[in-house]
């Protein structure tokens, strides 16, 4: 077996691998949040949240680290160059040193606005500088020593890399729990983050050693070479890590804005069960990435075009996109009485002008690049296959079973966020649609279709977003979230399909019609909750139970004998551990 088709063979192991270690992680923190709440004062677990919010526009610098180590290691693991990745990783060593040294400084001199800023009392001042600085001081360790996770990842081995985080995070929660009932208070929150990095990095270091015998770190191996990548390619992910942080935090600054502080805590409790979901069924992208780069980019027709060019293209995308978007703004109350001529006669003007500046753009388009038809393509048309079904099936029953799902969680008198929650899971299942796409185009080092991508969606959530607020509330927002993700998301796919060189009647056979299968037993999921009256909390989370087992039972079965192929069936069944221990047996 070739190298390439073992990496092919090993991504739907490293992808339910991802999915299985973030969902452990997740479970575990809503497990142990009433846990710490017993030990800590609501002001105590707020400080230790709002360290990590801190972290978090820290963490932003590691961005485009992070897909440089991915990336370059895949690509030197299929030319053959393994002496490569330990000048990569002593040179992102070096870059995220110097980045975290700089961060603690800043951090430090900014102490005192930090406690005027959040108002944090006298009292609690010097724990909260002990705690700012010491979560940030092992942040900076593991962001300055986290390149050898993203070197195993580049390696194809990211199973390897889940079962150390797994583990490690599994280990912080026992040592939340041990130094919480030894009394450390808040500090023991911070010795068990601690605990964690440590464990985490030098499992995943031992690793890296057993993986490249022949790796070596050392001053001397620093680069102007990889320096160029790290600023380079790792500067255009950066910039898409931002505008994505950016676009993700929208739509609670405009619902904060219009609707007030509750309005945004009934929109988190909409958003909190499907946003959980997105992480799971993001952590199987993983693969996408380093199995991009390793096979990287056989083009049929290629172009470079200049900053210039590129510049004038995402203009031109941007007015496209906000004329077409205005059509249907028009005709949302709030904005409708502010028009000074009537809706119905703007409106056509504007279609107008959509079509002018379409035409050019679609002249553009099939004149773009094209892929030949090989591995990329198989690769980018199996993934949106099996991302979607896995996508479909989990929001699917989020939307069938909203009702039952959110009386369970939160109980009796959120019934907003019902509708919330079907909108959200609406939307986040048309970005999830993208993800394979924008992580193939990221490893060939095509980072400007994932930017027209973001572009598309930021219009239109400026657009629509505010206006619908203002118009219908949090039914508005969330809908405006749900339209603008599947509009930005449809043109994601027009411009991909074609460089890719995929029909729509190749996407909808192959992708669109096996994903809509889960929409079935969903169906009869929703007809349920209508027929069932509710009763106690602990009836409703047996019904929501009850409901999740048998919608997965169903949706298997109807897959497996209507959906999958014999070789998925296979690939399916490897992946089982029943199935492959009597395999092995027999």
């Amino acid at each position: 077996m070739d190298l390439n088709s073992s990496i092919q063979q090993k991504m739907a192991g490293n992808a339910l691998s991802g999915m299985i270690a973030t969902g452990i992680y997740l479970v575990s923190r809503l497990i142990l949040t009433p846990f710490i709440l017993n030990y800590l004062t609501l002001a105590e677990f707020g400080l230790w949240s709002l360290c990590f919010i801190i972290l978090s526009y820290a963490s932003m610098g590691g961005f485009g680290i992070n897909s440089t180590y991915i990336r370059y290691t895949a690509r030197y693991l299929a030319e053959g160059r393994q002496s490569e990745i330990g000048r990569l990783l002593s040179t992102g060593i070096a870059c995220m040193l110097v980045f975290s040294l700089l961060f603690i400084v800043l951090l430090y001199l900014l102490m005192p606005l930090i406690h005027d800023i959040f108002q944090i009392d006298k009292a609690q001042q010097p724990i909260a500088t002990s705690i700012f600085l010491g979560t940030a001081a092992v942040f900076s360790l593991e962001l300055t020593l986290g390149g050898f996770r993203f070197i195993i990842n580049g390696l194809h081995e990211i199973a390897k890399e889940k079962t150390i985080t797994t583990f490690a995070g599994l280990a912080e929660v026992a040592a939340i729990i041990a130094f919480l009932l030894l009394g450390t208070g808040i500090m023991g929150l911070l010795y068990a983050y601690a605990l964690r990095v440590i464990l985490e990095t030098w499992s995943c270091w031992q690793v890296t050693r057993r993986l490249l015998p022949g790796i070596r770190l050392s001053p001397r191996l620093i680069n102007h070479e990889h320096f160029r990548l790290f600023f380079v390619f790792g500067g255009k992910v950066q910039a898409l890590g931002a505008a994505g942080i950016f676009l993700t935090a929208l739509d609670r600054i405009f619902v904060t804005t219009i609707s007030g502080l509750a309005a945004v805590g009934m929109f988190e409790i909409g958003r909190k069960l499907p946003f959980t979901a997105k992480k799971i069924s993001e952590s199987a992208f993983g693969p996408f990435l380093p199995t991009a780069a390793h096979l990287d980019a056989s083009w049929e027709k290629e172009s470079h075009d200049s900053p210039a060019k590129r510049s004038r293209n995402y203009l031109h995308i941007t007015f496209f996109i906000f004329t077409a978007g205005a059509v249907p703004a028009l005709f949302l109350p709030s904005v409708n009485r502010m028009l000074p001529i009537p809706a119905e006669s703007l409106a056509p003007l504007l279609v107008i002008v959509s079509i002018i500046l379409f035409i050019p753009l679609r002249k553009k388009h099939r004149h773009g690049e094209r892929l030949s038809k090989g591995e990329l393509r198989m690769l980018y048309l199996n993934g949106l296959r099996y991302t979607n079904l896995v996508s479909i099936t989990t929001f699917a029953f989020l939307i069938a079973a909203a009702t039952p799902l959110i009386n369970a969680w939160v109980g009796p008198g959120y019934n907003e966020a019902i509708l919330l929650m079907i909108f959200i899971s609406l939307a986040y299942t048309m970005q999830l649609s993208t993800g394979p796409g924008n992580l193939i185009f990221r490893g060939i080092d095509r980072n400007g279709r994932e930017f027209e991508y973001l572009l598309a969606q930021l219009v239109l959530v400026l657009l629509w977003l505010p206006s619908a607020t203002a118009s219908y509330g949090l039914a508005g927002a969330a809908a405006a979230l749900a339209a603008a993700s599947s509009a930005s998301a449809i043109f994601f796919f027009w411009r991909s399909n074609y460089t890719f060189q995929i029909s729509l009647k190749e996407l909808t056979g192959h992708t669109i019609i096996p994903a809509l299968v889960p929409l079935i037993p969903a169906a009869g999921i929703y007809i349920a909750t209508l027929a069932v009256p509710s009763g106690s909390r602990i009836e409703t989370i047996l019904i929501a139970l009850g409901y999740a087992i048998l919608y997965i039972a169903v949706t298997l079965t109807i897959l497996w004998y209507t959906v999958l192929n014999a070789d998925e069936k296979q690939r399916a069944a490897d992946l089982l551990p029943v199935f492959s221990a009597s395999k092995r047996k027999s």
